[in-house]
């Protein structure tokens, strides 16, 4: 269970927060503040391990707030929540290693994902290393029964869990066990958790463990089928990131990363040719880093990047995100 603080002195604002974060279930456990002050208390008796804030409070501002709990709580990670701010400020911010900042105008659904990504959890099923398929497992060992929605950057499906066991799945005109073993078979997905669970007409006929095991011997064969074609290894992920263009900081989904470029998930109209820096960030590494580079590429979703020369330390990150070994990027 992760702690998360939130810091507004307007109730409505603070309420909302609140409200929207609960609603993502059992894996994080919402305290507010309306004040730093009163914030600061709670953090003095509580493992806090995310504070989000706004700027403007009483006695203690955000931004002092923030600059506290860098200098005395290292560990905790904090977003600023603001509308609008000035590049100096989103400026500023960047040169606090435990501070990001969120716009309020974005939608705020990136909120949590936002959150996720700073606890290190996966937005593609993994926690510190857990898998969809061992998420499910902890579904069934604690008996919990919801809806998960399962969707990669093209296709979805819903998975229908019963007191831990899987009962039902839906991927376009597939259902049932076919179904299953085609969202199985998919890799960094997002995972949607809704516990209104509705009643649903049984479809799955094996058990989970052989549902996995045989989805797994699928996925191996079309892995050795495939040729690889690109000059670098590309990962696919689904991780919150800031990104800077023309001097303004947005917030996006990163979805997949190479040495030589990324992709990633905006409404933003940017042009093929223009200039980015994407700011990624690592739970190995205390600072956020950096990465330039040209948009070489556009669809309906997003964009395609080509970095610009990058350094060792920025293969290190890279090399994190993606999980391999050092030796891989040398």
């Amino acid at each position: 269970m992760k702690n998360i603080l939130v810091v507004d002195p307007d109730p409505i604002i603070l309420q909302a927060f609140v409200g929207l974060l609960k609603s993502q279930g059992g894996f994080l456990n919402i305290l507010s503040a309306e004040s730093g002050k009163a914030a600061l208390e709670i953090i003095e008796q509580t493992q806090i391990h995310i504070v989000i804030t706004g700027l403007y409070m009483p006695e203690i501002d955000g931004f002092e707030l923030v600059a506290l709990l860098a200098k005395q709580y290292p560990d905790i990670r904090v977003i600023v929540m603001t509308n609008n701010a000035s590049p100096m400020f989103r400026a500023n911010i960047k040169q606090i290693p435990t501070a990001v900042h969120f716009d309020q105008a974005t939608d705020i659904s990136l909120l949590t994902k936002r959150i996720l990504t700073e606890l290190h959890i996966d937005y593609g099923g993994q926690v510190r290393g857990l898998s969809l398929p061992s998420f499910l497992q902890m579904l069934e060992m604690e008996g919990r029964s919801c809806t998960l929605q399962i969707s990669t950057k093209s296709e979805s499906g819903n998975l229908s869990i019963v007191s831990g066991e899987l009962v039902a799945a839906k991927v376009g005109p597939l259902s049932g066990d076919s179904a299953a073993l085609q969202i199985f078979s998919w890799e960094n997905v997002l995972i949607d958790i809704d516990y209104s669970f509705k009643e649903v007409q049984r479809d799955i006929t094996k058990p989970l463990m052989a549902l996995l095991l045989e989805s797994g011997r699928i996925v191996d064969e079309k892995q050795s089928s495939l040729p690889n074609s690109r000059k670098h290894d590309r990962y696919e992920c689904l991780v919150a990131i800031d990104y800077d263009v023309s001097d303004w900081t947005y917030q996006c989904f990163l979805r997949d990363i190479c040495l030589g470029g990324a992709y990633i998930e905006t409404e933003q109209t940017i042009k093929v040719g223009q200039k980015i820096i994407l700011t990624l960030s690592s739970p190995e590494f205390e600072r956020g880093c950096e990465i330039s580079g040209q948009v070489v590429r556009r669809d309906k979703k997003g964009i395609g990047i080509q970095f610009d020369e990058i350094s060792l330390r920025q293969r290190k990150v890279i090399q994190t995100l993606a999980g391999g070994s050092s030796n891989k990027y040398q």
